[in-house]
């Protein structure tokens, strides 16, 4: 009896054997364990490679889609939401559920103060951020509404008595731990601010500060090259249920 990775196989197989010009994938990894369906798509990106045809993968499965594809369409409602590579849809997306459904992303609603072209500064909770002008999406007219983005893997995470030796020049936000769990490979730290109750952080599991627990006060700062702005008119929400 075949195992379902050479189950998977041998279907590929037959169905690349007439020399199609597209062959159409719909979940073909669903229903194999973690580790073997890495190990496909490793395998069918390489095969995809060599026959040098088109593949069209239907997925769920953001990862899946983001390491095998070279564009990728999200739909929502059945039209196409954002097309584009991978890193362009992750980095640049151009709307929440976009951004939401490709990764996590925290949303803070900021007014803008003053827009120069190349940069946008913002007012948020009494502080201030800067937004690249080339990643904002929404109008950035004096006093308008921005969804100010940022994932939560960009961020670095200092213990409030650490504050004056942030590097000037990033945007940062203070809150307190909520909750942390320990991944491994990272800590991902829940962490309640006034411009967003849930903010998330993923920190890399290297110089791990003791004192980063929950309860702890905290400043939340990162490079505004990392920041994205969406229209405030749309859901922060949206595509969140469609990721879980």
């Amino acid at each position: 009896q075949l195992s379902g990775g050479q189950q998977q196989r041998v279907a590929v197989a037959r169905a690349l054997i007439n020399h199609p010009k597209v062959l159409l994938l719909d979940e073909p990894l669903g229903a194999l364990d973690l580790k073997l369906r890495r190990q496909m798509q490793l395998e069918l990106k390489r095969i995809q490679t060599e026959v040098g045809i088109t593949f069209i993968h239907v997925t769920h499965d953001q990862e899946e889609a983001m390491t095998m594809a070279d564009t990728v369409a999200v739909m929502n409602g059945g039209r196409v939401e954002q097309l584009g590579a991978p890193t362009d849809l992750y980095e640049n997306p151009r709307t929440t559920f976009v951004a939401n459904f490709l990764g996590t992303s925290n949303f803070i609603e900021a007014e803008v103060d003053s827009s120069s072209g190349e940069e946008i500064v913002l007012k948020a909770g009494g502080g201030k951020l800067v937004l690249p002008g080339a990643r904002c999406s929404a109008p950035t007219s004096t006093g308008g509404k921005v969804l100010v983005g940022v994932r939560p893997e960009k961020i670095s995470l200092s213990h409030a008595d650490d504050a004056g030796e942030i590097p000037e020049g990033r945007n940062r936000i203070t809150g307190r731990i909520a909750d942390s769990s320990f991944i491994g490979v990272s800590t991902q730290y829940v962490v309640d601010s006034p411009v967003c109750p849930d903010f998330e952080v993923y920190a890399q599991n290297i110089d791990r500060d003791p004192r980063l627990v929950p309860g702890a006060e905290v400043v939340l700062h990162w490079n505004p090259a990392h920041t994205f702005g969406l229209d405030a008119a749309q859901d922060a929400e949206a595509g969140v249920e469609e990721a879980v």
